[in-house]
């Protein structure tokens, strides 16, 4: 079956489901949260969110599967998309709502700000693995010592490696101003950087270079586990924790829109549970939102998600959850990555929505 016969199929399939779901309830507002979401309405003005986040394809697939006009239709709300380069610029100067981010990044970004934001819901779990070019014999970053690694930025998942180098390999430190490693900042081609011998290893997406990862150009380190694997089993916790992308609003939106944030959350705990039932064809339906373009790539990059999918499994934030986030930026001010005084931002716990689709 090719490509383009896998994604016919499993759109069709995929909308019938949705379908389904919504014609059984799915979706809604949880009656144990107590908020109640917007009703739609005529005689009143729709809600908007304002939303700006990374291109993903469970967005794609919230649209194309007519989720989100019927989310729209029920709650008598908008959401407003937009793919910013950064999305917290959006978010503090007024510009978005709520936004997709990484969440080891808001500390240091929020430090200042009058208002400070607040997460919302969770997303998916540092996904990000160091990796060298196949002909180099480094088996973890203590193989590059001295040397260039490429990552995205000095935030975020860098921060949370600055924590896995610290715990496994004593004495030598992961950042933007170490004596060990020179740190090399790069847009979004880090497979490239490496391939053209700007640097020794990355700190690079798995589906961002899946096609130089399946075809073993990149050889990743760690034997292959992603961050907030190494990080969970660092700490001794089984559970992978939401130290990656989580959603964060502003704070006085969402005091403001609470029930709405929630039926935002409800949209995307639908997306994550198709996600789960159905990763590979979502990955086969919009392989170009991966950064994935041969057959090779795509199987490579199903298989890979199947033994370390970053999705969470809920979007829900639990107590446990806002702990682990809290122990993580606690653990970062005392090794000195982030200042001492960095402002950790409140977590909204929410409960699950046991009832969605009728389960």
């Amino acid at each position: 079956m090719t490509v383009h016969q896998m994604r016919a199929k499993a759109f069709g399939l995929s909308a019938a489901l949705v379908l389904i779901a919504v014609a059984c309830g799915g979706g809604g507002a949880d009656p144990a949260s107590g908020d109640q979401a917007p009703a739609a309405s005529g005689a009143q003005e729709s809600a908007v969110i304002r939303l700006a986040m990374p291109s993903e394809p469970l967005w794609q697939w919230i649209i194309d599967s007519g989720s989100l006009e019927q989310w729209e239709a029920r709650h008598g709300a908008r959401i407003e998309i937009s793919h910013p380069f950064r999305p917290f610029t959006a978010l503090v100067s007024g510009h978005a709502d709520v936004i997709l981010v990484d969440a080891l990044s808001i500390p240091a970004l929020t430090r200042g700000l009058e208002h400070q934001p607040v997460i919302i819901g969770k997303y998916a779990a540092d996904r990000s693995v160091a990796a060298v070019w196949r002909t180099s014999q480094a088996e973890n970053l203590a193989g590059v010592m001295e040397g260039t690694v490429a990552a995205d930025s000095e935030f975020g998942t860098t921060l949370l490696w600055a924590l896995i180098v610290d715990d496994k390999h004593d004495g030598l430190e992961f950042s933007d101003d170490s004596q060990d490693f020179e740190l090399l900042t790069a847009a979004l081609d880090l497979g490239d950087v490496v391939k053209r011998g700007d640097a020794d290893a990355c700190i690079c997406l798995p589906d961002r270079n899946a096609e130089y990862l399946s075809a073993g150009m990149l050889r990743p380190l760690y034997e292959g586990a992603p961050a907030g694997e190494l990080y969970a089993s660092m700490i001794g916790d089984g559970d992978r924790l939401p130290l990656g992308e989580v959603f964060v609003a502003d704070g006085a939106w969402h005091a403001e829109n609470a029930a709405t944030a929630r039926a935002f959350l409800d949209l995307w705990e639908q997306a994550i549970r198709h996600w789960h039932a159905h990763a590979g064809e979502i990955i086969a339906l919009y392989p170009e939102l991966l950064s994935v373009q041969s057959d090779a790539a795509i199987e490579w990059l199903t298989e890979h998600v199947e033994t370390h999918d970053w999705i969470v499994d809920s979007v829900y934030l639990a107590d446990a959850d806002a702990d682990a986030y809290a122990d993580a930026v606690e653990r970062l001010a005392e090794r000195g990555f982030i200042e001492a005084d960095a402002p950790v931002p409140a977590v909204v716990i929410q409960p699950s929505s046991s009832t969605l689709g009728g389960q």
